[in-house]
C-alpha cells in the first residue's frame, strides 16, 4: 500500500483529474472549491453555541471555520519547518500538507445543520430506523455528494488526502473502537464518536486506502481537530467573557467548589479513563493568572487585555504541538499541560454559558423547529412522490433534487434504500442545506404562522 509522500497517490481524486493547465496544485485547488462552495457559505447562518439572531457579535460556524483552518495550517506550517524528516513524509509534502490541513479545518463543520448539536440530537432520533445522524458523517456526505461543483455530480471530488483529512472519527456508527486501542482520555488518535454513512462506503475506502491503522485519525485529521478545540474554546471564552456570561475577572477570588464539582460530575458521567484530577485543578489555577483582572466595560483598554489574553492562549497550543517518530511511525503529540488547560476552558463554558436555563430554552423551541420541520416535510413529500410530483402537494425543488440525486447515485454505487430511507435521507439532507433564518421561515410558512407577511420568493423552493 502507498504510504508517506506518495505525491500522485495522495491527489488523486475519485471521479477523475481536472484536464486543464491551471498552475495550482491539487491540495489548493481542494482549498478553492471549499472557500466558493455555497455549503461553506452557508455556515455564516449557523450557531456556535447561541443563535446567530443574537444582538452582540458572536462567533458562528463560519468564522469558526476561517479560524480552524488558519490555526491548522499555521501549525502544520511549523511542524514542516520544525521536523525536516516528518515533512517530507506527510501527505503533499512541505509545501502541500498545509493546504491540505487548512482545507480540513475549512470543511469540518459543512454538514452541521440549522441550531447546531441541538438539531443533531432531534435528526439522529427522526433517523434512528435509519443508520441516525451524525454531524461529521453529513459533513463526509456533503463533500462527497451533495455540494455542488461545475464539473462533476459527486460533491467537490476532493484529493484523496483532503477527504482523508476531514475523517476526525473514520468509521461507522455501531463500530467498536478495538480493545487494544488507546482508548484513554483525551482520545486525540481516535476520538470517540462516528462519523461516516455506510451510503458514503466507496467515497470512504477512497479516502482511507493506505492508511495503516484502521479506525485511527490522519496526521492531518489530528491536525485539524486538535485547532477545532483550541480555535473554539479562545473564542467561547472570547465572546462570553464580552457578553457578561462568564466573570473571568472573577475567578482569581472566587471560590472553585461549585465548578469543580460540576466538571468532575460531568467527566464521571462521560466515563473518562486516567484522568488526573490533580493537573486539572492545577491547571485551572494557572490560567486564572492570566484571566482579565477587571469587568468588561466595553473600553479600548479592555479589548487590548481581552486580545493579549487570547493571544497567549493561542501562543500556549499552538507551541504544545511536536512530532515524533514511533517505530517508524509519524505521530503527532500534544503536550499534557496543553489538553488539560483546553479541558478547563470547555468546562468553564460549561458551567457559565451551556447549562443557563435561558440557553435550554432556546434550545427547547429549537428542537420544536426541526421536528416540525423533519415531519411535515416527510409527510408533504410523500404525497408528492406517490402523485408524480403532483403540484397541489408541492415541495421545495431542492428536495426533489436532492432525492433524484440520490437514486442516481444508488445506481453508481449499487448502495440500494427502500424508498421511506431515501426520502427520510432527502428530507434530512435538506434541512442540512437551510441557514436558521430559513429554517425558520419554513416553519413559520408551513405552520401558517407567517401568511399576512408571507412572500412567493423563498429561496429554497
Amino acid at each position: 500500500m502507498p504510504a508517506g509522500n506518495n505525491a500522485e497517490f495522495h491527489a488523486q481524486r475519485r471521479f477523475g483529474q481536472p484536464l486543464d493547465s491551471d498552475p495550482r496544485s491539487p491540495f489548493e485547488r481542494d482549498r478553492d472549491r471549499i472557500l466558493y462552495s455555497s455549503s461553506f457559505r452557508r455556515l455564516a447562518g449557523i450557531t456556535q453555541v447561541a443563535a446567530v439572531r443574537e444582538h452582540h457579535l458572536l462567533h458562528n460556524r463560519l468564522t469558526h471555520s476561517l479560524k480552524v483552518a488558519q490555526v491548522g495550517r499555521r501549525m502544520a506550517q511549523r511542524l514542516c519547518k520544525d521536523y525536516p524528516d516528518f515533512a517530507n513524509d506527510v501527505p503533499g509534502g512541505p509545501n502541500g500538507f498545509p493546504d491540505i490541513v487548512e482545507s480540513a479545518g475549512l470543511a469540518h463543520d459543512i454538514g452541521h445543520p440549522p441550531f447546531g448539536h441541538t438539531a443533531e440530537t432531534v435528526l439522529h432520533k427522526k433517523m434512528s430506523l435509519h443508520e441516525g445522524f451524525e454531524g461529521n458523517a453529513q459533513t463526509f456526505r456533503a463533500l462527497t455528494k451533495l455540494a455542488v461543483h461545475a464539473h462533476v455530480d459527486h460533491g467537490l471530488n476532493l484529493t484523496r488526502a483532503t477527504l482523508d483529512a476531514v475523517l476526525k472519527y473514520p468509521r461507522y456508527e455501531g463500530e467498536e473502537v478495538s480493545e487494544s486501542a488507546d482508548r484513554t482520555w483525551p482520545f486525540r488518535k481516535r476520538g470517540s464518536k462516528w462519523g461516516v454513512y455506510r451510503s458514503e462506503e466507496q467515497d470512504f475506502n477512497f479516502a482511507r486506502e493506505g492508511e495503516v491503522c484502521s479506525g485511527e485519525r490522519s496526521l492531518a485529521a489530528f491536525l485539524m481537530d486538535w485547532a477545532d478545540d483550541v480555535s473554539y474554546v479562545t473564542h467561547d471564552l472570547y465572546d462570553y467573557f464580552r457578553g457578561g456570561l462568564m466573570p473571568l475577572h472573577a475567578l482569581h477570588s472566587e471560590c472553585s467548589d461549585e465548578f469543580m464539582g460540576f466538571a468532575r460530575a460531568r467527566r464521571k458521567g462521560a466515563g473518562y479513563k486516567d484522568f488526573e484530577e490533580d493537573m486539572f485543578k492545577e491547571q485551572y489555577r494557572d490560567l486564572k493568572r492570566l484571566m482579565p483582572d477587571r469587568a468588561w466595560r466595553d473600553t479600548r483598554e479592555d479589548r487590548k487585555i481581552l486580545d493579549k489574553f487570547q493571544h497567549e492562549l493561542l501562543t500556549l497550543f499552538f507551541n504544545a504541538v511536536t512530532v515524533v517518530d514511533h517505530h517508524g511511525r509519524w505521530q503527532i503529540r500534544i503536550d499534557k499541560i496543553a489538553e488539560y488547560q483546553v479541558e478547563v476552558i470547555k468546562e468553564l463554558t460549561f458551567f457559565y454559558v451551556i447549562r443557563r436555563p435561558g440557553l435550554a430554552m432556546v434550545q427547547r423551541g429549537q428542537k420544536k423547529i426541526i421536528e416540525r420541520l423533519f415531519d411535515d416535510l416527510m409527510e408533504m413529500f410523500a404525497r408528492h412522490r406517490k402523485g408524480a410530483k403532483d403540484p397541489d402537494h408541492p415541495v421545495p425543488m431542492l428536495l426533489d433534487d436532492i432525492y433524484d440525486g440520490m437514486v442516481r447515485h444508488e445506481k453508481v454505487s449499487g448502495f440500494n434504500r427502500p424508498h421511506e430511507e431515501r426520502r427520510a435521507r432527502a428530507v434530512c439532507d435538506y434541512i442540512c442545506a437551510l441557514t436558521e433564518d430559513q429554517a425558520i421561515n419554513l416553519c413559520e410558512r408551513l405552520s401558517g404562522n407567517s401568511v399576512s407577511q408571507g412572500s412567493i420568493f423563498g429561496t429554497w423552493f
